[in-house]
């Protein structure tokens, strides 16, 4: 049976490697080996637990600077560690409202104290986590119904399971058009748009060039994203700034589905983000030899999508404006030492 360190580095080269379908899959592999750990590890106090997990983030981060969702859900899980933590430490205290230590108050707790009850306590919170992360596509799509409606014409991107979960649930109760913009070059809008007509929604695809031109008959914009930036900003997949700012031209509302483990702390750095880039081989022909020898081709993954151009975000804990995600990092994350924020 292989070790919790063992399963850690399998964790870190698959990372490296980007061997991975999507954050998703990430973060339930985070979760379990965090859980795993949790029940079974040598720690004996709250700091030698946080310690390693600080640890593993770090570790998690350098091996794929463009993934967020490990980070976030180990994030999630020293919150959790401090506030099961201040419960034990303070339960005499805490029928007084006026007097109970709050974790945001106190950045310099000493987490050495060994409380019997405490492994329990996180184990059984770290597995509400997991359960939330399991159910929030399901979560989210329960809004379907109160944003989309009969005879709505919906404009959306590439392919998104919880969109696509979102779009087939509001069918049951609504008749709609849906207009996919195929996401070039990998166009994964093709999968999407197939889904959808499979369960008798009516779809057109249509190329990302003529996103603008479609967008005049369009009551709304509903995507995914990859990250929800800590200034309300997204990295989404590229085209999304694209449709974004079509959006703007024409005053329609863009919304935004996410699970609230891409909620990420992180702060852009002006408009370069953590990108990915892949191969370009789908955009040029290597046959054209003179031509790519003599160019720089660079096809990144993600678009960088500024707050002002976002609407409303759908999470599966309920929906927010942009403005509100300060308050968001604050319930969701520990606090954070200011010197080690990305300001824009």
């Amino acid at each position: 049976m292989e070790t919790i360190e063992t399963q850690l580095q399998g964790l870190i080269t698959t990372l490296k490697r980007g061997k991975y379908h999507s954050s998703r899959e990430l973060a339930t592999i985070t979760f379990q080996l965090i859980e795993k750990y949790i029940a079974t590890g040598s720690w004996k106090n709250a700091g030698e637990l946080i310690d390693w997990l600080q640890g593993a983030k770090k570790s998690l981060s350098i091996a794929a600077v463009s993934e967020t969702a490990p980070g976030n859900i180990i994030q999630m899980i020293l919150k959790t560690i401090q506030e099961q933590f201040a419960s034990r430490q303070n339960t005499n205290l805490s029928r007084n409202i006026s007097t109970q230590i709050s974790v945001e108050s106190d950045l310099n707790v000493d987490y050495s104290e060994e409380i019997p009850e405490l492994r329990s306590d996180i184990l059984n919170a770290t597995r509400e986590l997991l359960f939330e992360l399991e159910s929030s596509s399901r979560n989210i799509a329960e809004d379907a119904d109160k944003h989309i409606h009969s005879n709505d014409v919906v404009l959306t991107l590439g392919k998104s399971r919880t969109v696509e979960t979102f779009l087939k649930r509001a069918a049951k109760k609504a008749s709609f058009e849906v207009i996919v913009s195929e996401c070039a070059p990998f166009r994964l809008g093709h999968d999407l748009a197939k889904s959808l007509a499979k369960s008798r929604i009516q779809t057109t695809l249509i190329t990302d060039s003529a996103a603008f031109a479609m967008m005049s008959r369009v009551n709304k914009v509903v995507i995914g994203t990859h990250t929800v930036l800590a200034n309300g900003g997204l990295k989404a997949i590229a085209g999304s700034h694209l449709v974004a700012l079509a959006a703007k031209y024409y005053n329609v509302p863009v919304i935004v589905l996410s699970p609230l483990y891409k909620l990420s702390p992180e702060y852009p750095r002006s408009v370069k983000i953590r990108n990915r880039f892949v191969s370009p081989e789908s955009l040029v022909d290597y046959s054209d030899g003179l031509f790519v020898e003599k160019t720089q081709i660079y096809n990144p993954l993600f678009d960088y999508v500024p707050p002002e151009l976002i609407s409303l975000f759908i999470f599966n804990i309920g929906s927010h404006a942009p403005s509100y995600i300060y308050r968001l990092l604050h319930e969701t994350y520990p606090p954070i030492d200011d010197s080690n924020l990305i300001q824009d």
